[in-house]
């Protein structure tokens, strides 16, 4: 495959957001139909949340990030070709990448106020993968944007990250059709163990970063297969935000923060704020995820004797 073949082939899978829209539609309207969704308005202002973070993408996409791409490419380290093993060094630089940031978007509270909102919703299906911030310009495409700098063409992520954001779509297919398949959950970030990391249980916290493969979260060990008799129940850990307002799901977190920010004693707290996880506090440093999370399990450990 040469140059001229992978951009005309790029060129295609630009649509593969027309044909992600599509999937979210249909499968909302059969769960709709059999009754199986009880939050009824959360498709919707997931469907629209995508709509509106599309505006930015589409006024800034040619000019911050795909002509930063072809800026770095200009100035890279290497002169990778296009063998097939460069694709999955790519493929596995980018999955690498998308957990990294990833997991940062969970530990740096700022980030959460973007990512934050993919997690509002409170019923797990495709129309989840809609349900994205209005400032997700500003965050995701950090993903991909600086591998040309090592030398892959602009054209071959362009490839890459649409399959890559598709398979990350169908990790969000409601229970109703996708179960478990524990063969894969140690090589693939399947359903069941993308299911882990939308719970808001706290045996579940901050789990399964990963988006195409569950190796790194291995590795790094923020791997967590479901348990048994411990039913996930979707959103985040917040008793003021309504899953079906759109206020609420692209601002609420932020005017928190603000009025976190602007009630700080000093201004390293604010600081602090905006850059410490969520939880944090200066008062007595907060709790966050780890501690819920530790919490959980040794209840689990002292039930089970």
């Amino acid at each position: 495959m040469n140059l001229t073949d992978i951009e005309i082939f790029s060129g295609h899978l630009q649509h593969m957001s027309v044909i992600v829209l599509i999937l979210m539609i249909a499968e909302w309207g059969i769960l709709l139909f059999s009754n199986y969704i009880e939050r009824k308005k959360e498709g919707m202002v997931s469907i629209v949340s995508y709509l509106i973070q599309s505006i930015p993408y589409f006024l800034l996409s040619k000019i911050m990030i795909v002509g930063g791409m072809f800026l770095l490419y200009e100035y890279r380290l290497f002169n990778i070709g296009f063998e097939w093993y460069y694709w999955i060094l790519a493929y596995l630089l980018y999955d690498f990448t998308v957990f990294f940031i990833h997991f940062l978007g969970h530990k740096v509270r700022v980030l959460w106020c973007i990512h934050g909102v993919h997690h509002t919703a409170e019923e797990m299906n495709l129309t989840v993968v809609a349900r994205g911030s209005i400032f997700d310009v500003f965050f995701t495409p950090f993903n991909f944007m600086w591998l040309p700098i090592l030398g892959f063409h602009p054209f071959m992520i362009f490839v890459i990250e649409p399959i890559a954001r598709l398979y990350a779509t169908l990790t969000h297919i409601s229970e109703k059709y996708v179960g478990k398949y524990k063969w894969l959950d140690r090589i693939l970030i399947t359903p069941s163990v993308h299911r882990v990391h939308h719970a808001k249980n706290h045996i579940y916290l901050d789990r399964n970063y990963g988006e195409t493969f569950s190796i790194w979260d291995q590795l790094f060990r923020t791997f967590q297969k479901e348990v048994p008799n411990e039913k996930i129940e979707y959103g985040i850990m917040h008793d003021k935000l309504n899953s079906e307002s759109l206020w609420d799901v692209q601002f609420l977190l932020w005017r928190e923060l603000w009025q976190d920010v602007k009630n700080a004693p000093t201004i390293l707290d604010s600081l602090k704020y905006i850059f410490m996880p969520p939880g944090w506090n200066h008062i007595n440093g907060g709790r966050k995820a780890k501690s819920y999370r530790d919490e959980a399990w040794k209840k689990r450990k002292v039930l089970k004797t």
